[in-house]
């Protein structure tokens, strides 16, 4: 994933979008639809992320835009064009550089309701309500390329991490770092090359994952201010750490073991995922996720064979669906949070947005 590219053109000329190709499986337990696409090919989607409600969904672009598609009622609701808009995303920076990861924060008390937050490889940090387009606070990180993020459930503590190798932690209500998680030294568990993603664990809220290009899935305690452990193996290129009972997720960009599962009492492997029956070497992954709604499928995309798999974990985590012979790679991909949609994007430019309909 170039974070400074800008496409040339369309690979395929004769490629239609939106006609997506569904690979047949033998376990007909699920079936996949297009529910509907946005986007614009010229440039990358780096990150997406649907709202609490799964009525909006946000995506992050290699030009540094952010847009929000509408899924009710199927309209581009904001779209921030830097440099050429009202909406001005990077403030100072000098030309266009990624977005590289977007959460919404959940609608809580008297604050301002439908409000997400970008990051971008300049180390801006910035908060917009969403169906306004209004930008309500913005933060930059000097001399770091922010390169991940995560919003704490409770939304009052967020992340950053990106290719300085450090992990911030920020109060969200102030705005203001509490905590920095150095890199590593001698003496001192952390990473040594950049960090790609990072999870807060809803079951154990003081707790956070983190993980990048040094192969080190470090285990941070907010509370004690350290870290508790880490598992040596994980080299992820992108949004590809979940968590899920006890077992973490990761996907990894490289040529074999590319999904995998871990204990997370035990700091232990429990299995590999192969991507299918012949163990492709193509099969780089930027980005994988358990279903949120009920937890018995995993999600994830390729960008080397250029498809998404679902993954069935009651039956051996068999494939139970895919889209295959798309014309670019798959960066990010992320399920609905209380319906059974999914949504993926990548080299296309275009966000596909899913329905996973299961058979009894």
């Amino acid at each position: 994933m170039d974070l400074n590219k800008k496409k040339s053109g369309k690979k395929n000329d004769h490629y239609c979008y939106g006609q997506l190709k569904f690979g047949d499986v033998q376990n007909q337990i699920r079936n996949i639809s297009l529910k509907t696409f946005f986007g614009n090919p010229e440039f990358e989607i780096f990150c997406i992320r649907f709202d609490y409600e799964d009525q909006l969904i946000a995506a992050g672009c290699s030009d540094g835009t952010v847009k929000i598609f509408n899924i009710a009622t199927g309209e581009l609701q904001c779209q921030y064009l830097l440099g050429k808009l009202a909406f001005n995303l990077q403030g100072s920076s000098e030309g266009s550089t990624p977005t590289t990861s977007i959460r919404w924060r959940k609608d809580s008390g008297n604050k301002v309701k439908n409000v997400v937050i970008n990051v971008n490889s300049d180390g801006s940090i910035m908060f917009w309500q969403a169906q306004t387009g209004k930008q309500l606070h913005r933060m930059i990180e000097k001399n770091n390329q922010i390169l991940c993020m995560d919003l704490r459930i409770d939304g009052e503590v967020f992340a950053t991490s990106g290719k300085d190798c450090k992990i911030r932690i920020y109060d969200e209500e102030k705005k203001e770092i509490i905590h920095i998680f150095d890199s590593a030294d001698y003496n001192q568990i952390g990473h040594l090359n950049r960090v790609f993603s990072l999870k807060f664990l809803e079951e154990f809220p003081s707790t956070l994952l983190s993980c990048g290009w040094d192969g080190n899935l470090v285990i941070w305690d907010l509370r004690d201010k350290r870290s508790v452990g880490s598992i040596q193996g994980p080299n992820v290129s992108g949004d590809s750490i979940d968590f899920r009972n006890g077992q973490i997720l990761t996907g990894s960009y490289r040529t074999n073991n590319q999904l995998q599962l871990w204990d997370f009492g035990k700091r232990s492997l429990i299995t590999n995922i192969k991507w299918d029956s012949t163990d492709s070497d193509n099969s780089y992954i930027y980005s994988c996720q358990y279903s949120k709604i009920n937890s018995d499928t995993i999600l994830a995309g390729s960008s080397g064979n250029q498809e998404v798999k679902l993954f069935d974990i009651n039956q051996n985590y068999e494939v139970s669906g895919w889209i295959r012979d798309l014309q670019e790679g798959i960066y990010c991909v992320d399920y609905g949070n209380k319906s059974n949609k999914f949504a993926f994007g990548g080299g296309e430019g275009v966000v596909y947005i899913c329905q996973l309909n299961t058979y009894k």
